[in-house]
């Protein structure tokens, strides 16, 4: 009998080894970045603590920006300037949104007023549009017919185009369903070298993780490159870290946000940043979102904290538009930005990227210098228009953009001694802008109007061509 009992009871132990063997194969083929994660968490420490200078936090906030209709596009351009005018970072400057904008029926002038709309947000100061997608069963060749169709649609509202002598064509992405590189066990996307294609089409940063799952990178709060591998998915799994001292490598930037697990309420919990009505950007939350101290390595002073959200969803207006917002930035400002232990920058995608690229090159100092560092600002921030246009030059001799279409229309210029041309417009050329006496021409079917920054008055200019 005792025999049998020792029997059955190996045998159980046996079972159950197996069962925790088979579990545990199972967690690491769903979720192989866990053993990384939480080895990282073992380390975790309060960034600014032996610190002798404040530690300098860029919060980075990116948007799955997906309206179903126009009110919804309607409601950010009115509400976010009463949040985001109530606050500030220690540069002064409001909170920054980026707009990853995607749009499923995607009917060409319905996209163009939308962008329109997140355009005047961008020149107003509130943020930047940078380019998000849901495909699926694509190949090569469909998905960057694709991209190249939503690029160009951009750029007539200013996006995707930065504001300099020669203009390039740059964004940053963020896949739908979190899919990149056909990540997603063969759904939500069909490619395998989408890594090399987004960088063809001038992409130059990815923002999709951190997620959940199969998609998650293995290296996890982390600021990486990934080299693409067409003969396989997944190819941003890995790659290498971004350091000071180092240089660009492989096809794309990965530009992760946290990922956490904690105990609450006696419960697991796994946070990757998605700010949502049922997950409100508590102060809790916040402090764990600075304790993974994302950075470039070599550089632990600056630390990056990106989170995101669904923010044309109207359930979670509240947390984006409301009081859920305002205590998350009151939470930032007052913790975060004390100017002893820490220093609060607000900053687009496309600003974070710059400040990385910075740290990389081995700058230091205050992160605020190197918003531009290598990327100018998208023409939408320099020139505001109510017409769809084509930047094509912007810089101190010369400024010149070009009207789509034949609707009367404006361009307002935020720099230089030209403020405002009116009429119906089909090619403005500015001369001179930022020194010396202006010299405009015009291109148009009548009558057009300038009126300079130091005068009242609007005066009529003679059409040159």
């Amino acid at each position: 009998m005792r025999t049998f009992l020792m029997r059955r009871k190996r045998t159980l132990v046996f079972l159950f080894f197996l069962i925790a063997v088979g579990l545990g194969a199972t967690v690491y083929r769903t979720k192989p970045w866990l053993p990384s994660l939480l080895t990282q968490q073992i380390f975790q420490k309060d960034p600014a603590s032996g610190a002798t200078e404040p530690v300098d936090l860029i919060f980075v906030f990116v948007d799955h920006y997906e309206p179903h209709h126009i009110a919804s596009v309607e409601r950010w351009e009115k509400m976010y300037r009463r949040i985001a005018d109530r606050h500030r970072d220690a540069d002064g400057k409001k909170p920054q949104h980026t707009f990853f904008w995607y749009w499923a029926d995607d009917k060409g002038d319905i996209t163009l007023r939308n962008l329109m709309r997140l355009a005047k947000l961008a020149y107003e100061g509130y943020g930047e549009v940078e380019l998000h997608l849901h495909h699926d069963n694509d190949t090569s060749l469909t998905l960057t017919r694709e991209l190249q169709r939503r690029i160009k649609l951009s750029q007539l509202t200013g996006a995707f185009v930065t504001a300099e002598e020669k203009p390039k064509t740059m964004y940053a992405f963020i896949h739908g369903m979190w899919a990149l590189d056909n990540s997603r066990e063969g759904q939500f996307c069909g490619v395998n070298n989408e890594l090399e294609i987004l960088r063809k089409t001038g992409c130059y940063a990815d923002f999709t993780h951190s997620s959940w799952g199969t998609m998650n990178p293995t290296l996890t709060n982390s600021l990486y490159y990934a080299k693409d591998d067409p003969t396989h998915p997944k190819s941003y799994d890995k790659g290498e870290i971004v350091q000071v001292g180092g240089e660009a490598w492989g096809d794309l930037l990965i530009f992760e946000g946290p990922s956490i697990l904690s105990f609450e309420k006696g419960k697991l919990r796994y946070d990757h940043g998605d700010v949502t009505v049922w997950d409100l950007p508590t102060p809790e939350r916040i402090d764990r979102w600075v304790r993974t101290a994302i950075h470039v390595k070599g550089r632990p002073e600056w630390i990056f904290v990106k989170v995101f959200t669904h923010g044309a969803v109207a359930r979670d207006h509240e947390p984006l538009l409301g009081k859920g917002a305002d205590q998350m930035y009151q939470t930032l400002e007052k913790k975060y930005n004390d100017g002893k232990r820490y220093r609060l920058h607000y900053a687009t995608a496309r600003e974070a990227y710059n400040i990385l690229k910075a740290a990389e090159a081995g700058r230091s100092g205050n992160p605020k210098d190197y918003r531009n560092f290598v990327i100018p600002p998208y023409a939408n921030q320099k020139i505001l228009a109510n017409v769809p246009y084509q930047l094509i030059t912007y810089g101190p001799e010369q400024i010149e953009v070009v009207s789509v279409g034949d609707t009367e229309g404006h361009f307002q210029f935020k720099e230089g001694s030209v403020e405002e041309v009116r009429g119906f417009l089909r090619h403005v050329v500015i001369e001179s802008p930022f020194h010396g006496e202006p010299k405009v021409s015009v291109e148009g079917k009548g009558p057009a109007w300038v009126k300079l920054r130091d005068e009242k008055e609007f005066k009529k200019v003679a059409l040159q061509w």
